[in-house]
């Protein structure tokens, strides 16, 4: 019998998941604490909303100006012109601070760039969609879309190989 994704997941009860409405500093402590790169973000009833992620939490401490044009390559401003901000543990309390206001809802990763996939995929179809997304695949159940769990390059490893 061929290996699903479902065989090599991380399932939902050991993955780190936040709800929508919850803030960006609850997130960052997630993250901060499990040291996860991603939290799939859930409703109560387990449905699948989105992600927030670790890098999307970096670009909320940056100041505004820091990333305009980050995602222009010809607007892009080189890294070692951002020498002149400062950031003290200070600053970054303050950073932290104001995030307390902003939602993981209104901050989540833009869909096409999460690959979702149902868990009865195929593994092989799993191990594309890590390599085409650089990421992780979040396995949602296609009839209620609850989240099911996740699949990683690190997961697929210990499971399909441990």
């Amino acid at each position: 019998m061929s290996l699903t994704c479902f065989d090599v997941m991380v399932p939902s009860d050991k993955q780190k998941t936040i709800l929508p409405d919850e803030s960006i500093a609850t997130a960052f402590n997630i993250i901060k604490d499990s040291r996860a790169r991603f939290l799939p973000v859930v409703e109560q009833d387990g449905t699948y909303v989105g992600v927030f992620t670790a890098p999307t939490l970096l670009k909320l401490i940056l100041p505004k100006a820091a990333t305009i044009g980050l995602n222009d390559e010809a607007g892009r401003v080189p890294i070692e012109s951002l020498g002149f901000m400062n950031l003290t543990h200070g600053d970054f309390e303050q950073q932290l601070d104001r995030l307390k206001h902003e939602t993981v809802r209104d901050n989540m990763s833009r869909p096409v760039n999460i690959p979702v996939a149902a868990p009865d995929t195929p593994v092989m179809e799993g191990i594309f969609l890590i390599y085409k997304f650089k990421r992780h695949v979040i396995l949602v159940e296609p009839d209620t879309n609850r989240f099911v769990g996740t699949v990683s390059a690190n997961s697929l490893l210990d499971r399909a190989l441990g």
